[in-house]
């Protein structure tokens, strides 16, 4: 292989523009989350399925905007994932693949349980096959429908924790990037988990969402930016990665 071409594949697999690319689509990934949540959180009215159902029927293009952003967040979750795997591979390939597989566990519960957010949409536009069923009871079911993803995500939000706790774990072993990171980030999931489980076993276990958002964010937030803007020490890296060879240039 020529130097020039040793170069283009050292390019190709450059680590700094891997992580950059991670969180950069962090990044994207947070956003796309926020849009779905104010454009659909404002159209549910809690324990009035009339309400509900009138104000998606009335703002149906926003309700499918939220939808949108919601899956387009989730499909970029799955490349952080992967490029994350990639990134922290030298550090433990077993442990950050064991960490990948609990971020697309949560990425698939998740995405299974926002799929009824398209019921919705086929119970209230009254097709005639629907006719059976009263404007009530189908507003019910519809309301049913809405309130079940809010459950299934804090099993989701178990999974999404462990991988920031391993992922934690892994950078507080790295040598290429901030300990700190990785201590932020481990709090952060081991809140989920917290969270999750306060939500099953706690009547009042969903009122710490907001907290466990904000500790979460921290985390989260403080290594996506990290990552867009530094990336990764390269040289460190490729040290941590092939402790016996010297780094490529």
């Amino acid at each position: 292989m020529s130097k020039s071409e040793m170069t283009e594949h050292s390019r190709e697999e450059s680590p700094v523009l891997q992580a950059r690319m991670a969180g950069g689509l962090w990044l994207f990934c947070i956003a796309s989350g926020i849009v779905g949540f104010v454009a659909g959180a404002p159209l549910i009215v809690a324990n009035d399925a009339a309400a509900t159902a009138a104000n998606i029927l009335a703002n149906e293009s926003l309700y499918r905007l939220g939808f949108a952003a919601n899956l387009i967040s989730g499909l970029s979750y799955v490349g952080v994932t992967a490029l994350m795997y990639h990134v922290l591979k030298p550090v433990s390939r077993s442990l950050s693949l064991l960490a990948a597989f609990f971020g697309l566990a949560g990425v698939a519960i998740g995405g299974v349980a926002w799929v009824s957010n398209v019921v919705p949409l086929v119970l209230l536009h009254g097709d005639q096959y629907l006719s059976a069923f009263t404007t009530s009871q189908l507003q019910a079911m519809s309301m049913i429908a809405l309130k079940l993803p809010i459950q299934v995500f804090f099993i989701g939000m178990v999974f999404f924790g462990i991988q920031c706790i391993l992922i934690g774990c892994l950078l507080a072993r790295s040598t290429f990037l901030p300990h700190v990171l990785g201590v932020l980030l481990a709090i952060g999931g081991t809140s989920y988990v917290i969270a999750s489980f306060a939500n099953f076993l706690l009547p009042l276990g969903a009122r710490l969402i907001p907290f466990v958002m904000l500790v979460a964010l921290i985390g989260e937030g403080s290594l996506t930016v990290w990552l867009l803007v530094k990336g990764v020490n390269e040289q460190r890296w490729y040290q941590q990665a092939n402790p016996a060879k010297e780094p490529l240039t």
